[in-house]
């Protein structure tokens, strides 16, 4: 009987083998022969050895362009975050959180040092004009306008049971929810407190010690002085120089200056408010601190120091954790 495999034709180059030789190139379809292999001259030796390289070359291009393409997303996701983020917090930074006492700032927001915004964003900055209007609450006086609260006035003894309360106009023109805390204008306003322990008196730096001379005409006998600059030189030339300005061009009105750090009120923080008479009801006293001239699409860290002349562990206050704050910028355009 006929096979199928009787009219299958050979190739001329093809090399039957027998069943008892073992070749690496599969199993044969011919019947009584387990293998078929060809032999193969020189040219198709060069043309398969050329393919294989070609694949290898394809698979290695591949693999290339893939590591290309995470490492170019990995870089786009790395400058994203540096942008948004800044730099890293330093452990100063992460200070806040911990202390029960001392220097505080505000907005402090999702626990973030770093207070990042853009002036044509609103919704970029309604996180920071929501926490100062909480924090502000405290000091409206519709609010605190009969016992045991009283306005204090400077050096006056506080009688016992009564909380000295800061009037809201001492916050500055600028610094309000009507204007946005200078939000909008780029010119942010940073709420500063000072909370102490109940029994603490701080004292403040005589006139003409160094810290005196230092703070110059922002110094008082009745205030703990406040000052606000950037941590180093890099971060205090992105703040910006001393701007003059001439409201109104006439003689019987003054050339005006306006510092690129505003505090309000200028002073710092009323002595009248320590010790504590009534701790229950007590307001801590606040500064408002306005940046004029930061500039945009830099991050600068800010570290502000409450001017105690005897802090709790006698060190020196600009190198404590207790009354300093650190916070930082990052205005977009």
């Amino acid at each position: 009987m006929e096979s199928k495999y009787d009219k299958v034709a050979y190739p001329e180059n093809a090399i039957l083998h027998s069943d008892h030789e073992q070749e690496e190139l599969g199993t044969g379809v011919y019947p009584g022969v387990s293998i078929i292999s060809r032999r193969y001259n020189h040219e198709d030796t060069i043309k398969i050895a050329c393919f294989k390289v070609k694949r290898k070359f394809s698979r290695i291009a591949v693999i290339g362009a893939i590591l290309v393409l995470v490492l170019l997303v990995i870089a786009i996701t790395v400058i994203s975050t540096a942008r948004s983020n800044g730099a890293p917090e330093k452990p100063e930074e992460r200070v806040q959180e911990k202390k029960s006492y001392g220097l505080f700032f505000q907005p402090y927001v999702d626990n973030k040092h770093l207070i990042t915004f853009s002036p044509q964003n609103q919704q970029t900055m309604n996180p920071y004009l929501n926490n100062l209007d909480f924090h502000m609450h405290d000091y409206n006086g519709y609010t605190h306008d009969n016992d045991p609260y009283m306005v204090c006035k400077n050096g006056e003894k506080v009688p016992d049971g009564k909380v000295c309360i800061q009037n809201i106009k001492t916050f500055g023109s600028q610094c309000t929810h009507l204007k946005n805390y200078g939000y909008l204008e780029g010119r942010p306003c940073i709420l500063l407190t000072l909370k102490l322990k109940p029994e603490d008196v701080p004292e403040t730096f005589s006139q003409d010690s160094d810290v005196g001379k230092m703070l110059n005409d922002s110094w008082s006998p009745h205030h703990i002085s406040l000052t606000c600059n950037g941590e180093t030189e890099a971060d205090r030339k992105y703040i910006g120089p001393d701007r003059w300005y001439a409201p109104v061009l006439d003689k019987n009105h003054p050339v005006m200056r306006e510092k690129p750090i505003q505090n309000f009120p200028t002073y710092g923080f009323n002595l009248t408010y320590f010790p504590q008479k009534n701790p229950s009801s007590y307001i801590p006293p606040s500064v408002m601190v306005q940046f004029n001239t930061i500039m945009t699409n830099h991050v600068i860290r800010i570290k502000c120091v409450a001017w105690v002349a005897n802090p709790d562990k006698g060190e020196n206050p600009e190198e404590s954790e207790i009354y300093t704050a650190h916070f930082r910028f990052l205005i977009t355009k």
